[in-house]
């Protein structure tokens, strides 16, 4: 797991690059650390292996958050990056911190 800098194009701050290898708790704490900290978060995956990952750390982070009476949203779509001079598509999650609303009296 890695994260990059803004590029043009990008929503927001840093993206967290997800791997085939990466471990999804200990990506989902890295989640739950940024999204914390700055409410919203970016993960890029290429690959099956690599998406699978990323969405069983977004399951294991939105456990975590539920707890907190918190909730998570994601917005999934499609990126074209450059590895090794060629290009791939890579799919994105944009994920954001929601609070549920006080209830209505």
């Amino acid at each position: 797991m890695m994260t990059e800098k803004k590029k043009n194009g990008d929503c927001f701050g840093d993206t967290i690059r997800v791997s085939s290898t990466s471990n999804p708790h200990m990506l989902a704490a890295y989640i739950n650390t940024i999204i914390s900290e700055f409410g919203r978060a970016r993960l890029r995956a290429v690959g099956a292996a690599a998406t699978n990952q990323a969405v069983k750390a977004l399951a294991v982070c939105r456990v975590d958050l539920v707890t907190a009476g918190a909730e998570i949203v994601c917005v999934p779509s499609f990126s074209e990056v450059a590895i090794e001079g060629r290009n791939r598509t890579a799919i994105c999650f944009d994920v954001e911190l929601r609070w549920p609303e006080a209830a209505a009296v």
